[in-house]
């Protein structure tokens, strides 16, 4: 999720590419020691014994603006995206009345597994179904067992869930997928300030990341976050030149999103209730979901 820290350091991370295109081993774009990060430079920066101001180094910083925040409107009724799948990692096989329960080998246990019963008995309607929310805890015998306890008469023995009062059962295996919507949407203002003793290094350095950043109109912070770069203009500032200092502030406008993520179950079943005129329901699909506690065997 962005936010005007991890926006910083993906200016500073752009910066440092342009800067030192072939890597911060090598020369930089301008032939000068140069030094990015964010904040603001400090009295050391300026004449401490090393990597100084007046021992001939540039610094670039990065800081985000006080006032240069607002509010952008975003989607009506901020709705879910679904993003990457999390397949799941164990599996229902199914002969007859008896399903099977596996895990894949050297894997967490993961996903949701269910049974759809078919039966002609008074004991289990039929298409009714249970379900069950895999732990990374559970191995195939607890989460056999967590299936037959919902199931009336059904037992469990090992990794095997067997249904006596059913005609049929058919297994349903699925994951969860990552799901993420905008919870707010913003601009802030960056500035980011060049820094030198030559005031000839300091325009060769502006004018390289002008450069740089001209046909950049997006940029991705270390989360994964996508946000708008745009520029708003630069300048030169001699005002502190009587200390040797020579500075142009570049401005930045970031639009980026505050996101909400969550991770969702997949459908496993599917069942609609109608209730005509005149009374009465009709339930279309699967049945209801059973939750009641047999006898188990190990």
């Amino acid at each position: 999720m962005a936010d005007i820290v991890s926006v910083s350091h993906a200016l500073v991370a752009q910066m440092a590419a342009i800067i030192y295109p072939d890597g911060k081993g090598k020369s930089s774009i301008t032939g000068r020691p140069t030094k990015i990060f964010r904040g603001w430079i400090t009295q050391a920066d300026y004449e401490g014994a090393d990597c100084t101001l007046r021992r001939g180094v540039d610094f670039v910083t990065v800081i985000d603006l006080q006032g240069g925040w607002r509010r952008i409107d975003e989607p009506l009724g901020r709705p879910w995206r679904q993003g990457e799948t999390i397949p799941p990692t164990v599996n229902l096989a199914v002969k007859g009345t008896i399903a099977t329960v596996t895990v894949q080998v050297d894997a967490t246990p993961a996903g949701i597994v269910g049974l759809r019963i078919r039966s002609n008995s008074a004991a289990i309607e039929d298409r009714a179904v249970a379900a069950y929310a895999v732990q990374a805890t559970d191995t195939a015998s607890t989460i056999a067992a967590a299936l037959a306890a919902q199931i009336p008469n059904a037992t469990a023995s090992g990794a095997t869930v067997s249904v006596p009062d059913a005609t049929t059962i058919e297994a349903a295996v699925t994951g969860y997928s990552n799901a993420v919507r905008i919870a707010r949407r913003q601009q802030q203002l960056f500035q980011v300030t060049i820094w030198s003793a030559s005031p000839d290094a300091r325009d060769a350095l502006g004018t390289a990341l002008n450069d740089g950043m001209a046909f950049i109109d997006f940029l991705t912070d270390a989360s994964g976050s996508t946000f708008q770069i745009e520029s708003r203009g630069d300048w030169n500032s001699d005002t502190a030149q009587n200390n040797g200092i020579y500075m142009r502030p570049c401005r930045y406008i970031a639009t980026y999103d505050t996101d909400a993520r969550s991770t969702m179950a997949q459908m496993l079943f599917h069942s609609a209730g109608l209730t005509p005129h005149g009374g009465g329901t009709v339930t279309v699909g699967d049945s209801r979901v059973l939750a009641v506690t047999p006898t188990i065997t190990e």
